[in-house]
């Protein structure tokens, strides 16, 4: 009886063993295919930054932004500042119409890139359409980023344009476009 309780407690032990080595090599393939993952999206990334056509360029961008979704926080952190330099340099060359597009491409895949709301909204006042370009800067300004304070003085300067000089019913309006992000 003692001896069959020790085999019991060998095949036990060779059990966990087996299980322990198999567990350990399924989460170094999940680092693997994470590691492979963010080698490929920054390396998508840094081809995109060689296209010398700044809209080709932010075109690139706006694709791999419907396309990689799930990016790693810090690639998309970087893509973003080198989406935000290129929108800005777009809009001192007053391609209005460029700007405009791509801003929709990625507001409908990234409706919370605070940043590209004002340069949307800039496109949409050079357009003549205020109102719009009130919602975007609205947007701009309620969503956390380094430009969110560029869009409030243009939504101030938009909205006093619009309503005589005033700002009264101004923080109604920011709840009011902010209401239906996703």
């Amino acid at each position: 009886m003692f001896e069959n309780s020790r085999v019991f407690g060998s095949r036990i032990l060779s059990c966990v063993l087996v299980l322990a080595f198999a567990i350990s090599i399924v989460s170094a393939q999940d680092e693997t295919l994470a590691d492979i993952k963010y080698k490929d999206d920054y390396d998508r990334i840094q081809s995109i930054i060689k296209t010398s056509d700044l809209v080709k360029r932010l075109d690139k961008m706006a694709t791999l932004y419907g396309e990689r979704r799930d990016m790693d926080v810090k690639l998309r952190d970087y893509a973003d500042k080198v989406f935000a330099l290129d929108m800005e340099t777009l809009t001192k060359q007053a391609n209005y119409i460029a700007v405009r597009g791509l801003c929709e491409r990625v507001l409908k895949t990234r409706p919370k890139f605070g940043e590209v709301y004002l340069y949307y909204g800039i496109a949409l006042k050079n357009s003549k359409k205020v109102d719009e370009a009130m919602i975007a800067f609205a947007r701009g300004s309620a969503i956390p980023n380094a430009l969110s304070a560029k869009s409030k003085q243009q939504l101030d300067l938009a909205y006093r344009s619009v309503h005589g000089g005033s700002l009264v019913g101004e923080d109604k309006f920011i709840k009011e476009a902010v209401k239906d992000l996703k």
